[in-house]
């Protein structure tokens, strides 16, 4: 009798190697992302409002510029917090300071 030939998927079963339940958890909260939070429009302003109140000295500007810089980052779609300062540089600011 010949012996008899393993296909492909047995032997890569034979080297499958069994995690502890430790490394199992780990793996599996390795895996996991969670997903970014998607700040409504109101909460995006507010954060802007926050920003522009602890920059605007770095710009040389008064507040008064607030509601037209926050009409163009909306426009521009540059109304996310991490793309504040680029909607500005875009709206032709520059930092002074």
């Amino acid at each position: 009798m010949a012996k008899k030939d393993f296909s492909a998927e047995e032997k890569k079963e034979e080297k499958k190697v069994e995690m502890t339940l430790e490394e199992a958890k780990a793996h599996r909260a390795s895996l996991h992302k969670p997903a970014e939070r998607v700040l409504q429009e109101y909460e995006r302003r507010e954060e802007f409002r926050v920003f522009w109140a602890k920059n605007r000295n770095q710009y040389g500007r008064q507040k008064d510029l607030e509601d037209v810089l926050w009409i163009h980052l909306k426009s521009a779609k540059l109304d996310d917090p991490k793309k504040f300062e680029e909607g500005l540089k875009h709206f032709g600011l520059k930092k002074i300071r």
